[in-house]
């Protein structure tokens, strides 16, 4: 986006950008182009980091979207901590795997190689639960918007979205670039976690800071990966439990032609 004149780019609000006050990686995932010429629609799925911090005025930007769903991809210690975006007949939680990273002994996370290899660990470990998260967006575009998210949007929320992108046909090099719109907001959540901590936030400090970066090469890694194991991104899809009509589905409620 170039700025207007006498406006900086650090003014300008990108317009894919949801300003949620207490969030900060809350987004639309539509606007991509597809393989196909097509584009994804807007205002129909979003992505966020959570609710921790989320003040009252967030909650009412949150309100005016609609919502006809919120899937919750956080571990059972971090759903608890605070309300959710809606109510809970709105709310699925459902956590991809029950520890992320352990905080007193992580594993190896100082290159993109290393979070390329998390996040396969995560998808191996959590198939089913991906393909019942792939099945509730599909399953409720229809009725409204739906958001996705987890902890910092980044993970667990960025490799779901980057499954439903695949499912529709978004290009490949934009699957990347859309992962990499976490970057600077992860890194902005994790310095204002370790600045001005709340009583029951993870000691993050502990971690590496590769962990909360949003890095080209690691999404690109990925993408390689499950290619090079199931021969394409429609296939990486398909290897998910999913219902027959889902893919179907999220072509028929995200692309506009």
């Amino acid at each position: 986006m170039i700025p207007p004149e006498g406006v900086s780019a650090a003014d300008v609000v990108p317009e894919w950008h949801i300003e949620v006050d207490g969030c900060v990686n809350f987004r639309d995932a539509g606007g991509w182009a597809t393989v196909e010429g097509a584009t994804v629609r807007r205002g129909r799925l979003y992505r966020s980091d959570d609710p921790i911090r989320i003040t009252s005025s967030g909650r009412a930007a949150v309100d005016r979207l609609g919502l006809a769903k919120v899937i919750d991809l956080r571990q059972q210690t971090q759903f608890s901590r605070t309300p959710g975006f809606v109510e809970v007949a709105r709310t699925a939680h459902v956590p991809l795997v029950d520890q992320v990273v352990d905080h007193t002994d992580p594993p190896p996370l100082d290159t993109a190689r290393d979070i390329a290899d998390l996040y396969a660990g995560m998808l191996a470990e959590s198939c089913g639960q991906v393909g019942r998260v792939l099945d509730l967006v599909a399953d409720n575009l229809a009725k409204g918007p739906v958001l996705v998210h987890c902890a910092f949007g980044k993970d667990r929320a960025g490799l779901i979205i980057a499954l439903v992108h695949a499912a529709i046909g978004v290009r490949s090099d934009d699957i990347v670039a859309d992962y990499v719109r976490s970057d600077v907001p992860s890194q902005r959540r994790r310095a204002a976690m370790i600045d001005a901590p709340l009583t029951d936030d993870p000691p993050i400090a502990r971690l590496p800071e590769t962990l909360f970066r949003a890095q080209a090469e690691t999404i690109e890694l990925l993408l390689g990966h499950v290619v090079e194991q199931h021969g394409s991104l429609d296939a990486w899809v398909a290897s998910f439990p999913l219902a027959p009509s889902t893919v179907v589905r999220l072509r028929a409620e995200l692309i506009e032609r």
